[in-house]
């Protein structure tokens, strides 16, 4: 990979190790190839699939955000269109 990308991933790197957490928003896909390329270890790399809901409960999983929370089983994402239960 490139100087930028290796910039990126040594930003990750350092914001999982910070935060245990990172999101990377790439609504058009730039980096898509970067972030398949992402090798980060004892890391879960998590991608949206169509629900911000099936992300967020996904992520919860292992963090434990949303204690006592249950999965989306058929509900709508909130101003979508697509069936979160389909993805």
């Amino acid at each position: 990979m490139g100087t930028v990308s290796d910039y990126i991933f040594n930003l990750i790197a350092k914001q999982v190790d910070d935060y245990g957490l990172v999101v990377w928003y790439d609504p058009d896909g730039v980096y898509a190839e970067a972030a398949n390329a992402l090798d980060l270890p004892d890391t879960t790399i998590l991608r949206y699939e169509g629900s911000f809901v099936r992300l967020r409960w996904e992520i919860d999983q292992k963090k434990k955000l949303m204690v006592g929370e249950e999965p989306p089983h058929g509900d709508r994402d909130v101003g979508g269109d697509r069936d979160v239960g389909a993805n």
